[in-house]
């Protein structure tokens, strides 16, 4: 860093050295491409050169000749074609001395006393005919510090090199544009004329105060071959010159030289929260997938258990109508003309279960029946509704924003999570087809009943257990009968069947209801356990992923405020 800077100017040019140096570091954690880093890379590597113009401008503008004339020289050839097919760096040289520069162009070191705190860049025109041209000078006009754009008086500011212009500002730079060829327009009122139109269409279209300047290299060089002042000022260098040594004074090119630096770090940090904020949005689209299946199994397990309560509570009602039946039942069957009755096993079985039973256990089958079908079908549309979400979803790609590493983890995580639900899928289409979810019932009733239920079915379980319970009720009955007979007790084993029939009749079906509950239960929790479980690491994927971008852009808008600080300073 040159020492005749102030105080204030080194904190400022460290501040702006560091704060480029921590947006490059951060930059190369983002998948940005080396293009946008290129710029800051020769920011910082220039911070410490001299003051740098870069003079641009259309093929014919007379650019070549102008850089001859601003530096008294005729090195830089001259011509109407595209003369100029390198980049031509000047800079102050105490002998002069020409050198071909791998990659971009020409050195050129000479003697003049402009050089000695300035450096000049002559560039290809911008509407060559060669192709390289545009792209060296693109790719040079991040270095400047400032840029004289140079127009030729007779086509004055076309829409192309309006065009090149609004790609100048782009780069956060300080413009100048300079009206050559000013000798080929006859008179000074017409001058004025085109120097006001240049200058409110560039004040228009760039959004700022643009400096214009109209000059003739080719007066300026006669006056300088004549040595004759008014020739000079009659070219309108004198005023250019002065603009130069006086308005771009050391303070004034400091001061231009970091903002141009902070302008680059600026539009890169820009850049970098674009990409980060175009994948943050796709990583949250992500995000609102792997939500919105979670939400979905959440909905289906919570109206499942509504269902399986709903359903269980049809049983309820299917024992209460049994229980009821029976109390009627027994309440015909303790009567005195039916006495004879009592002692008759065989018919009062069949009498059971024409009075009481009925269809009831058929319809007890039924109910778990639909269950079953009920369970197997939501979770297929389920399965099968996240499948095409997810398919969808795979087809979707976020472009330049995300790395190739984190696409392809992102790729194989979305393909093991639809294998996963695929192959829930698949395993609930054979058990659909092996009737396994019948089979886990009747496994249930078994345990609740304790009777072999896989080879008579439910209701036939259910029928029997019933029949049997008033069999046995009956037999107590009949056997006390026997031994004391008597009218007066009739009422009391009235009260005493129908009670005991529905406390047992209670009793299955609080084995029965509750086993079939649990055995729905986990069912429905280890589809959704299934469905989570396909779910989680894609998940865990996106929020590690939400959680680094959020970081990088905490972390690129924090160098941006550090920018607006050192824009407030300067």
């Amino acid at each position: 860093m040159s020492m005749n800077y102030s105080e204030k100017q080194k904190r400022i040019f460290n501040s702006v050295r560091n704060s480029l140096t921590e947006l490059l570091s951060a930059a190369s954690q983002i998948n940005i491409s080396t293009d946008q880093i290129h710029p800051i890379k020769e920011t910082l590597k220039a911070l410490e050169d001299k003051f740098l113009i870069v003079v641009v401008g259309e093929f014919n503008a007379g650019k070549s000749s102008f850089v001859n004339v601003l530096l008294n020289t005729e090195l830089l050839e001259e011509g109407v074609t595209p003369t100029t097919a390198n980049i031509q760096l000047i800079r102050y040289g105490e002998n002069t001395q020409v050198s071909l520069i791998e990659d971009w162009g020409v050195s050129i070191q000479m003697p003049s006393p402009l050089l000695d705190s300035i450096s000049f860049v002559d560039t290809p025109g911008t509407n060559t005919i060669i192709a390289e041209h545009e792209i060296l000078t693109n790719w040079f006009l991040p270095k400047a510090d400032l840029v004289i754009f140079l127009s030729s008086a007779d086509r004055p500011y076309s829409e192309s090199e309006n065009k090149f212009l609004l790609n100048i500002k782009e780069w956060g730079k300080k413009i100048i544009i300079v009206l050559n060829k000013i000798d080929l327009i006859q008179t000074q009122q017409e001058i004025e004329r085109v120097i006001n139109f240049v200058k409110e269409n560039a004040d228009k279209q760039l959004k700022c105060d643009v400096p214009v300047f109209a000059v003739s290299s080719k007066i300026a060089k006669q006056a300088r071959k004549e040595a004759s002042e008014g020739l000079w000022n009659q070219s309108g260098f004198s005023l250019l010159e002065k603009y130069i040594q006086e308005k771009l004074d050391e303070s004034v090119r400091f001061q231009l030289k970091m903002d141009s630096s902070l302008r680059i770090g600026e539009r890169l940090a820009k850049q970098c929260l674009n990409l980060l904020t175009g994948e943050l949005m796709f990583y949250q689209e992500d995000q609102e997938l792997a939500n919105s299946i979670q939400s979905q199994v959440q909905i289906y397990q919570k109206d499942m258990q509504n269902e399986i309560d709903r359903s269980i509570k049809e049983i309820d009602s299917i024992f209460f109508e049994i229980e009821k039946q029976g109390a009627i039942y027994f309440e015909n069957l303790f009567r005195a003309k039916n006495i004879p009755n009592i002692m008759k096993k065989e018919k009062n079985q069949i009498a059971f279960q024409e009075q009481v039973l009925k269809n009831l256990p058929t319809e007890i089958e039924r109910k778990t029946t639909d269950i079953v079908e009920m369970i197997y079908t939501q979770q297929q549309q389920m399965t099968q509704s996240f499948r095409k979400q997810i398919e969808t979803r795979k087809t979707q790609f976020p472009g330049t924003e995300i790395s190739t590493r984190e696409q392809i983890e992102r790729s194989s995580l979305l393909q093991k999570m639809q294998a996963s639900i695929d192959e829930m899928l698949e395993k609930m289409e054979h058990d659909m087809a092996a009737n396994i979810g019948m089979k886990h019932i009747q496994t249930a009733v078994t345990t609740a009943l304790a009777i072999e239920v896989s080879a008579i079915g439910v209701g036939a379980a259910l029928t029997i257990i019933a029949t049997t319970v008033a069999a046995d009720i009956l037999s107590i009955v009949a056997a006390f009968w026997i031994g004391i007979a008597g009218f007066l007790v009739l009422p009391y084993y009235r009260k005493k069947s129908q009670k005991e029939f529905e406390n047992q009749m209670t009793e299955i079906k609080l084995r029965l209801t509750d086993s079939l509950t649990k055995e729905f239960r986990l069912e429905i929790d280890s589809q959704v356990d299934h469905l989570n479980q396909a779910i989680q690491p894609f998940q865990r994927f996106i929020q590690s992923a939400m959680n680094r971008v959020q970081a990088q852009i905490q972390q690129i808008t924090a160098i941006m405020n550090q920018i607006s600080e050192i824009d407030k300073d300067l």
